[in-house]
């Protein structure tokens, strides 16, 4: 009889702990950083679910600081370059998202995958999310010497619909250290279906960026990505600052980067401007969140 009680109350105690602790769940590291994006670059931020992201990124013209800088009125008279896009969260942890860029009049496609959130005790450590981001683009293909891209001295170049795909595919670790510093490293493999016949088609880049926080609604963000292959001369790599204003809803930018680029298939695999003689872009980022409301049903 002993035993039986001792038993029921040991199976009692096991079935209440076991519903206890199911319950319990991990306190997880919100925020690491604003936004999905953080300059140019992929973070592994998440869109709140029953919600949806419309972003504007602009570049002007490339100035220095310099005469141009005033003759061309900060970059606003040149030819500049801007983003649309919109994402839409699937899940806490899935979302999809399309956007069209100016140069090329690129239309691309992205989803993200949230396969680990930093949680308190570093039980885990860090947040780590997966990319993928095909590009095509829609413009005229460029006029090309007769010569070029011939695989020998007897079969004619012929442009394909294969040849405007470009394929970013990413891996991004991030961290939020303390409530005012954050940082992240990604592994970024972009290829390409057509590049100049002196480059390869695939580009290894590992971009590294960092915020810190100035106060309640405001950052300070860096970022710099650098190519393992396709290397560009030494002064050329992709590197942008930006001051960041922020609320729930809402995030701007102001953006100084060394490339016009706006989507990472480009960036990543063109020259950026020499930014040790004193050239760039200016530009902005903006973003808006907006919230889908229940309907709410009288009875």
């Amino acid at each position: 009889m002993k035993n039986k009680i001792l038993f029921s109350v040991s199976f009692f105690l096991f079935i209440f702990s076991t519903c206890v602790f199911s319950q319990m769940e991990k306190e997880y590291i919100y925020g690491t950083f604003r936004s999905r994006q953080l300059i140019n670059t992929q973070t592994t931020e998440m869109l709140p679910v029953k919600s949806f992201d419309f972003t504007i990124r602009h570049r002007f013209g490339s100035m220095g600081l310099d005469s141009t800088a005033y003759q061309q009125f900060l970059g606003l008279d040149l030819p500049a370059n801007i983003r649309f896009s919109f994402a839409l969260p699937i899940s806490k942890r899935l979302m999809i998202g399309a956007g069209r860029t100016k140069n090329g009049k690129t239309i691309d496609g992205e989803i993200k995958f949230l396969l680990f959130r930093q949680a308190e005790e570093n039980n885990p450590p860090v947040n780590i999310a997966l990319y993928f981001s095909p590009a095509i683009t829609t413009g005229a293909f460029p006029l090309i010497p007769e010569y070029a891209y011939k695989p020998d001295s007897i079969t004619p170049f012929r442009y394909r619909f294969s040849h405007r795909m470009a394929y970013n595919s990413q891996i991004i670790i991030s961290r939020k250290f303390s409530e005012k510093f954050s940082a992240q490293i990604a592994g970024v493999l972009i290829y390409k279906n057509l590049v100049s016949p002196s480059e390869e088609n695939q580009t290894l880049v590992v971009p590294v960026g960092l915020g810190y926080r100035t106060g309640i609604n405001s950052s300070v963000l860096i970022e710099y990505a650098h190519r393992f292959n396709n290397r560009p001369r030494k002064n050329e790599y992709p590197i942008a600052l930006a001051y960041e204003m922020g609320t729930v809803g809402h995030v701007f930018q102001i953006v100084f980067s060394s490339s016009q680029e706006l989507i990472e298939q480009e960036i990543y695999t063109k020259n950026s401007f020499d930014y040790l003689k004193k050239k760039f872009c200016m530009g902005f980022n903006l973003r808006r969140t907006f919230w889908v409301k229940k309907k709410i049903t009288h009875t």
